[in-house]
């Protein structure tokens, strides 16, 4: 066919059968986020894995991220941030040439890495924030909170781990008041790992009942119950004699607070623990299993920001206990949002 207007002279396709082959596209990237591989993928619609491959990549890249959702939906958050890192494996054409210079082979594996920031909204399970990043450093954290301030998010508290670079930037962004709470298990598994040493029976005996006293102490269930138990905490300690006692009861009395916070806050109902964010990492990981690695960064942001997406528009199914309300609803649904006959997957990003 030839066009006059340009002096095209080439095959046209109608505009119905684009129209069917993004509607194609469309739900091959929406069964690849559900965990579909390249290979059933091409087999089932009888594409090549590069065709498969392409369509992803092509959807993926119109979606909107955190910023068009809050423009849009406006959701109401309850301002209490779970917030955890994941590792991303990102192909680095600069690696690869260096395999014969003098960095060692640890050294080269983490040139392949990067992470993928999280927050999860306690109070709704929405996720108003996520984006790629060198590390978890300062700065990428720093821009990290910066972009959720922009985005009107009100934090009032957050759950993390034992970074302690991610409650210097919150507080750098936000203010000194924002209320920091660091993940008790964590806190415990580190403490464990500090006293894994230890191999003489009796003495490790000792160590361990020091550790179920201090998480006697951060779990309590309020602070009452926890100072009481405190008072045998120290009580206890002062029978103990070993070299690793006070580097554990320092390393308790330094984080005290953080550790306790939901018990000096409990009109916030804070969780002691970032299995919200571990949750969601969790499910993530079982995506990224058969995908190896990603090619690019700009393929691995557009693909973690539609896995994220859709995970905003997909109903709770399994909440168990207080949470049993969720299901039936999706996060931006708890957040007060209408999203109702709305595909996450045909929305697109706003041009800049």
């Amino acid at each position: 066919m030839s066009c006059f207007s340009c002096s095209f002279t080439g095959p046209v396709r109608p505009l119905h059968r684009l129209r069917v082959e993004t509607e194609i596209a469309r739900t091959i990237t929406k069964e690849s986020l559900e965990r579909a591989s390249v290979r059933i993928l091409a087999r089932r619609y009888g594409k090549t894995r590069k065709t498969v491959i392409r369509a992803i990549h092509r959807i993926t890249a119109s979606l909107p991220d955190s910023a068009f959702i809050q423009r849009r939906f406006l959701p109401r958050w309850s301002g209490v941030l779970v917030f955890d890192g994941k590792v991303v494996r990102v192909y680095d054409k600069l690696s690869s040439m260096l395999k014969n210079s003098s960095f060692s082979e640890d050294e080269l594996r983490w040139m392949n890495k990067m992470r993928w920031l999280i927050g999860v909204d306690h109070g709704t399970g929405d996720l108003p924030h996520y984006d790629i990043a060198k590390e978890e450093s300062r700065i990428d954290l720093i821009l990290y909170f910066r972009m959720l301030k922009e985005l009107g998010y009100p934090l009032k508290a957050l759950i993390c781990d034992g970074n302690e670079e991610i409650p210097r930037a919150a507080k750098f962004v936000f203010g000194d008041d924002v209320i920091i709470q660091l993940c008790t298990r964590h806190f415990m598994e580190g403490l464990r790992r500090l006293i894994g040493e230890e191999q003489e029976p009796r003495r490790r005996a000792k160590l361990d009942a020091l550790l179920r006293h201090i998480q006697g102490v951060i779990e309590a269930k309020d602070i009452e119950r926890a100072n009481e138990r405190q008072k045998r905490l120290i009580s206890f300690s002062r029978t103990i004699r070993h070299p690793l006692k006070e580097t554990v009861m320092q390393t308790f009395h330094r984080h005290e607070e953080e550790l306790t916070a939901h018990l000096l806050h409990p009109k916030l109902k804070l969780p002691h623990t970032s299995n919200d964010a571990e949750n969601l990492i969790r499910q993530l990981n079982q995506r990224l299993k058969s995908l190896g690695r990603f090619f690019h960064q700009s393929y691995a942001r557009d693909y973690l920001n539609a896995w994220m997406l859709l995970r905003r528009f997909t109903p709770f199914t399994d909440c168990k206990g207080t949470r049993t309300y969720r299901n039936g609803k999706a996060p931006l649904e708890l957040a007060g949002c209408d999203i109702k006959h709305i595909d996450p997957l045909s929305l697109r990003q706003e041009p800049r």
